[in-house]
């Protein structure tokens, strides 16, 4: 008998969403008998912790995960491994530390609506995934009374925890590994919507590029959708008018990356031997691209189980803990959608 499962592969076993699983176990309505018995079914069979054959389970030692989708650029359905890391990870470290942990899925920012929802829970804190948010749209989030803390996104004067990626880091550790394969000509591809941490990248790229001695070209810096038919059918228009391109061409994302990639190939330019093609993420999807996607990888789990333990000291002690703006890097993984240019001068 499975000791361990994650409520994203009971979602996966019953065919729901890991809202709906998230929904059953903590005897919340809205979800139908058969797929309520279908989830309760297999969360017995796999001796899931806390599940009772009434499937009632409100705890007030609960931890909302609250996914807030405001425009779908970045949150859709290219990004399901991507959200599903966050919550393993914030879900096998909330039950170490005695605490439930309950999904719940916004696909509209609405501020009236998740403040409410966030403020009748049984809920003693949350974490909030802020991928598609900035900073006005946090200060909403001063109205909630609960304990908060913020994962993939961070806005330093904020009074909140903050639990980000390293992009400053993770993006120079890309850009010293490109220098280190004989890259120079180097552009970017980032999204129409700016995101902080597309914001970030760019300034990353645009500092890591100075500090390698390469020229930065404005000319290099390509704007497209973050979708991946976005990026694709953007990429193709900006080929059709771009006069030159870099040797390599850094992504802020695998998505805009696997779009760019569609639409380079049906340019005539083949990766990586007439451009190399890097990404951001590491999502599943990229090692099964052609060529497989070089990218930077950070631990989605390591995010939200740092996020997780900071959420739990907060609720103990409360406002009287200095509030945290905890980053973790990023390391590259080397596949062959890059090619060594150094390795071709030195032979």
């Amino acid at each position: 008998m499975k000791k361990n499962i994650t409520i994203t592969e009971i979602a996966k076993m019953a065919d729901v969403s890991v809202s709906t699983v998230s929904l059953v176990l903590n005897g919340k309505t809205g979800v139908g008998p058969a797929a309520r018995e279908r989830v309760l079914r297999i969360a017995r069979e796999h001796g899931y912790k806390g599940t009772t054959d009434s499937g009632l389970n409100r705890r007030h030692r609960t931890i909302l995960f609250v996914n807030i989708v405001k425009h779908g650029q970045i949150l859709n359905n290219n990004h399901q491994a991507f959200v599903a890391d966050y919550i393993n990870g914030a879900q096998m470290e909330a039950s170490k530390k005695g605490y439930s942990l309950e999904v719940a899925v916004f696909d509209r920012f609405d501020p009236a609506e998740i403040t409410d929802y966030v403020n009748n829970s049984f809920a003693s804190g949350a974490l909030v995934l802020g991928t598609e948010l900035d900073e006005a749209d946090v200060e909403h989030f001063l109205k909630i009374h609960i304990p908060l803390v913020f994962i993939d996104i961070l806005c330093p004067f904020m009074p909140y925890d903050f639990v980000d990626m390293n992009n400053a880091s993770s993006v120079y550790n890309m850009m010293s590994y490109l220098t280190r394969m004989g890259h120079s000509e180097i552009g970017i591809v980032t999204g129409r919507i700016g995101t902080i941490n597309f914001q970030q990248r760019l300034e990353a790229f645009e500092n890591s590029m100075k500090h390698f001695g390469h020229k930065f070209r404005k000319d290099f810096v390509f704007t497209v959708e973050s979708t991946y038919e976005g990026a694709y059918e953007d990429m193709r228009r900006l080929l059709a008018k771009q006069k030159e391109m870099p040797t390599a061409l850094l992504c802020v994302n695998d998505i805009i990356a696997l779009g760019c990639m569609r639409a380079l190939k049906e340019a005539g330019l083949a990766i990586p031997n007439d451009i190399s093609v890097a990404g951001y993420d590491n999502l599943p999807m990229s090692a099964m691209a052609e060529p497989p996607l070089t990218t930077v990888d950070v631990s989605k789990k390591s995010i939200s189980t740092k996020a997780v333990r900071i959420l739990v000291q907060r609720i103990k002690e409360g406002s009287s803990m200095p509030y945290e703006k905890t980053v973790i890097g990023g390391e590259v993984v080397e596949r062959a959608s890059v090619r060594n240019l150094a390795g071709e001068e030195e032979a």
